[in-house]
């Protein structure tokens, strides 16, 4: 391989600009001196991703780390070529590397869920491994998209209408990722299409059969519905709008800013309305009935997880029913939600059936 020098030349308009973004994008994320983990798996996206963070944040004083996940899923010796090349990757920006896979990456055969898992807790334990208070991911603008829209098909509410957060907490519950400060995912990209990382990578000089970022086949894969979308849902809405990436992306935005919005009205309403006795919640019958539908269903959800109880959309839906009638009950994982003359009451289920108020 070339030298660093060479590989990376001194900044330029167009990697200076692209690194700007970037840097806009962590803003107050990031403390200056700390450590991020950067998830690189070679591609184009997680490479732009590497390259500019480890740039930005090691010239402020902080350490980058470059993370590599082996899926089990591709040939071995691609598997090996793509290891081999964010060695090469991390090397001329000076981060070291940190690679793991294997067995734990068989979990992730099955499916596109379990392969995200398994990634995300091995993430995890490289962040606590290096001292890292983040992760950084290469998902970019298009990436948004695509969630968008695997999420609209399933028939998601508006929060997973907002997509992916810039700044999320860790996807995976797992213990690695808890502690007295929990590890956050960070997607500084999110905003940034693919036609600009392929511009940003080619200023790099990072082209050509030894430079260019690895292309990863099982991504052409159609068994993924990621890849279904990408392959064929994307490019028939962007011959009706050849911005629709941008433009889902921005109404992921929206949706994130008004479901904040709806959420902050039900905080309020909630500590008006309810109160919690006894390990079950309360919350007043009528004035729940009276609210906007989109803020009592938040309402009902946040009396349900005070009484320990966890409700889907349409539990929510079916407490909300009951809610202008007293002498109903409906029952919940674990419990249940029943009405008196005053009240919607959740908690636990008592012997035979009964509401139990503990």
């Amino acid at each position: 391989m070339t030298e660093s020098s060479e590989v990376f030349p001194r900044r330029t308009r167009s990697t200076a600009a692209f690194e700007r973004r970037v840097g806009t994008a962590l803003g107050a994320h990031v403390a200056a001196g700390s450590t991020l983990l950067v998830a690189c798996s070679g591609g184009p996206d997680s490479t732009a991703a590497l390259v500019a963070v480890a740039r930005l944040h090691q010239a402020a004083g902080g350490r980058a780390v470059a993370a590599h996940f082996n899926h089990g899923i591709r040939d071995e010796a691609e598997a090996a070529a793509d290891l081999a090349y964010v060695e090469w990757l991390a090397g001329c920006l000076g981060v070291p590397v940190l690679a793991g896979g294997e067995g734990t990456a068989g979990a992730g055969r099955a499916s596109e869920a379990g392969a995200r898992e398994a990634r995300y807790r091995w993430l995890a334990s490289a962040a606590r491994d290096a001292g890292a208070v983040a992760c950084v991911t290469g998902h970019t603008l298009h990436d948004q998209a695509e969630t968008v829209l695997l999420r609209l098909a399933r028939g998601t509410g508006l929060a997973g209408a907002g997509g992916m957060e810039p700044d999320a907490p860790w996807p995976v519950a797992c213990e690695a990722a808890g502690g007295d400060a929990p590890l956050r995912l960070l997607r500084p990209l999110l905003g940034i299409g693919r036609v600009d990382v392929a511009v940003y990578l080619e200023a790099l000089g990072l082209t050509g059969e030894e430079r260019a970022p690895r292309h990863d086949t099982s991504n052409d894969d159609l068994a993924f519905s990621r890849n279904r979308v990408r392959h064929r849902v994307m490019p028939e809405l962007e011959a009706l709008n050849h911005r629709a990436a941008e433009a889902l992306a921005r109404f992921a935005g929206h949706a994130r800013r008004d479901d904040a919005a709806l959420e902050a009205w039900a905080g309020r309403e909630a500590a008006a309305l309810m109160r919690v006795e006894d390990g079950a919640a309360r919350v007043e019958r009528r004035a729940l009935a009276e609210l906007p539908e989109a803020v009592a269903l938040r309402v009902v959800r946040r009396a349900a997880k005070a009484a320990g109880l966890s409700v889907d959309a349409e539990q929510a839906g079916g407490v909300l029913a009951i809610a202008a009638r007293r002498g109903a009950r409906i029952d919940l994982g674990g419990g249940a939600a029943w009405t008196d003359a005053e009240a919607v009451w959740f908690g636990a289920t008592g012997a035979g059936g009964a509401p139990r108020r503990t």
